[in-house]
């Protein structure tokens, strides 16, 4: 099997993107391998930092200060295993880095490491949620947060580990929560949920324009979000859309309908002007599918691969949006059968590229690269999709 490269979001207290995390799968050890990904990451590293893995004996290696340079100097984030610890090597060339101002990251492995641990030496901790959580003392991760050490959880895998996280002073996150439903937030009102169910309804079956206006005269905060929403990406600030026939008109209705399908995950019925954090991870996934399922043989059943792709990565969060179980979100949605299969049962190509992209947004990389392996998809694609996905996503902005 190819070895497949994985990037993803970390994020800030706010749930905002606030850097990436790459991971090689299986972990490289081959820098080599790194640096031939590199240069598809530029889009992305000018706008984050990135953090990847880094093998102590790469640091005396004039290729490892190319990596750095490439990423950018100063932004990318070489993490350390949490054996570098003990490695005098490491350790000075290390603080060697540090004294020129390049960020460094280390693995924590236990309560001791982490005591022992300098700030001339790292700056960066990544720490695994529910290891620190369940083994770590309160006064270490004090006294690290004190020291002036960034804190890094891995494995954030719910959302009240990431509360806990953020109470303890961790400065970046994981994500795999933001895709699951929240047991302790109230359940949306049936109301709010009709509404979107109706958009959604529209929307889907390529209603009459007059029909969809409609819907945006009643609720005049979702016409407000849905020109935020088109403003902040689709055309630029040379040309801001101010009115709704005039988004159709400048668009175009089918990459309107695509605002549009964005536009239910805008919190358009909250007082907070902040974004769902659904909302930046569903258009990622709409899009790297849409890349994806172009590298892929022409399927009969798909009028528009393309647009059912990004159509199946967009709505493969109604179910946490809605707080609803899929079979019954779909039962209200007019969609055609190869996407609804690929919802509801994960069947034909779009649902094993469903099922590929979800699983590395949960961290199985091990299912996410058997499935890419056996459809054909080469690495090197795989990672422009993810990059071009991310960097797309990451320019849609509500606040």
């Amino acid at each position: 099997m190819q070895a497949y490269h994985y990037f993803r979001p970390l994020l800030s207290p706010a749930k905002a993107w606030t850097a990436f995390r790459w991971q090689p799968v299986p972990v490289a050890d081959d820098l080599a391998a790194l640096t031939a990904m590199a240069s598809a990451c530029e889009p992305l590293a000018r706008t984050f930092p990135i953090l990847f893995p880094c093998a102590p004996g790469w640091l005396a290696d004039g290729a490892f200060h190319r990596l750095l340079g490439v990423l950018g100097d100063g932004r990318a984030i070489p993490c350390l295993p949490a054996a570098a610890a003990a490695d005098p090597a490491a350790e000075t060339a290390c603080r060697q880095l540090r004294g020129k101002g390049q960020p460094v990251a280390i693995e924590v492995a236990d309560g001791d490491a982490l005591r022992k641990l300098q700030p001339a030496s790292y700056d960066h901790l990544l720490l695994d949620a529910r290891s620190a959580r369940n083994g770590l003392p309160l006064i270490d991760l004090i006294n690290a947060h004190q020291a002036g050490f960034t804190l890094v959880a891995a494995g954030t895998v719910t959302h009240e580990l990431f509360d806990w996280a953020c109470a303890k002073r961790f400065a970046l996150t994981s994500g795999e929560f933001i895709a699951l439903t929240d047991p302790r937030h109230p359940v949306d009102a049936d109301t709010t949920r009709l509404k979107l169910l109706k958009l959604l309804s529209l929307v889907v079956q390529d209603a009459d324009t007059r029909e969809i206006e409609e819907i945006f005269r009643q609720e005049p905060k979702l016409s407000y979000n849905l020109l935020r929403l088109v403003n902040s990406v689709a055309v630029g600030p040379r040309t801001p859309i101010t009115g709704f026939n005039q988004a159709i008109t400048v668009l175009g209705r089918r990459q309107l309908q695509r605002w549009l399908q964005l536009l239910i995950y805008a919190n358009q019925f909250t007082q907070g002007n902040l974004p769902n954090p659904l909302l930046q991870l569903a258009a990622a996934r709409g899009r790297q599918m849409e890349l994806l399922v172009a590298t892929q043989p022409a399927d009969p059943a798909l009028d528009d691969a393309g647009e059912a792709a990004f159509m199946v990565g967009i709505f493969s969060l109604l179910d946490t949006l809605l707080h609803m179980p899929m079979r019954e979100v779909l039962a209200s949605l007019p969609v055609a059968p190869p996407i609804a299969d690929a919802l509801g049962e994960r069947g034909g190509l779009l649902g094993r590229l469903l099922t590929a992209v979800t699983a590395a947004d949960a961290g199985d990389f091990e299912v996410a690269g058997a499935i890419l392996d056996g459809l054909g998809v080469p690495a090197r694609t795989h990672v422009d999709a993810q990059i071009a996905a991310y960097f797309w996503a990451s320019r849609i902005n509500l606040e």
